[in-house]
């Protein structure tokens, strides 16, 4: 059952990006693979490096960073944002998404904006906190 799951993830996958083909061992595929999993699995570490079968570390990292941007919660993943109003896929926000997750972009609520902003890891309020964490 879970080699079908993961067959069907990476094929879903490959229609979102078909240029993805043989790229299975690329950290941008890796990252997406996750977060289309985690839709499945859940945000839980153990069960998404299970599940994909990748490094129990790097599936961490990406879920910190998620948690950290509040795409995902300790038990819950928000994908909402992902789907236009008739539940065709935005690829846009889904890439996104995937650039969080690989940390070279950052989420953050901007509140005198009233809404989230992304910036390049860089250049976003923090980075030097973050630089130093990590």
């Amino acid at each position: 059952m879970r080699a079908e799951g993961l067959r069907f993830i990476k094929e879903t996958l490959l229609e979102l990006d078909p240029s993805l083909g043989g790229a299975e061992a690329n950290e941008c595929y890796e990252a997406a693979l996750v977060l289309l999993s985690a839709l499945a699995c859940g945000p839980d570490t153990t069960a998404l490096a299970d599940f994909t079968e990748l490094r129990r570390e790097f599936v961490a990292t990406i879920r910190q960073r998620m948690i950290r941007a509040e795409l995902w919660t300790e038990l819950d993943v928000s994908c909402d944002h992902w789907f236009a109003t008739d539940g065709v896929v935005c690829t846009a926000f889904f890439w996104l998404d995937v650039l969080v997750a690989q940390g070279r972009v950052v989420r953050q609520w901007v509140e005198k904006d009233g809404q989230y902003r992304y910036w390049d890891e860089g250049f976003a309020p923090g980075a030097e906190q973050r630089k130093a964490a990590n």
